[in-house]
């Protein structure tokens, strides 16, 4: 018989929502930093997770968006539409 550890099961599974929620807050978070250091006061997020679940304002996105909220940022989603598409979640300080 092939046991299965919850570690395992765990790596299978993937990321809770939780998991996945600090991972995209971690990302954000780092390029405000980032820009915030070069004297900016906005920046775009353009990854998948923030242009097309700001889009499809998927649960994810939202929440994100509210954890970004709770520590004092705007949020607010882009959307352009011309020869091509451009939208992206802007995070304001």
């Amino acid at each position: 018989m092939n046991r299965l550890t919850a570690a395992q099961a765990r790596d299978i599974a993937g990321p809770t929502a939780e998991e996945r929620l600090e991972l995209r807050l971690g990302e954000a978070l780092n390029a405000v930093r980032e820009a915030a250091e070069k004297k900016k006061r906005e920046i775009a997020l353009r990854g998948d997770f923030w242009t097309h679940g700001g889009y499809g304002q998927t649960a994810d996105w939202i929440a994100a968006c509210n954890a970004l909220r709770n520590l004092g940022y705007e949020v607010d989603f882009f959307y352009e539409e011309r020869q091509f598409v451009n939208m992206y979640t802007i995070v304001r300080w």
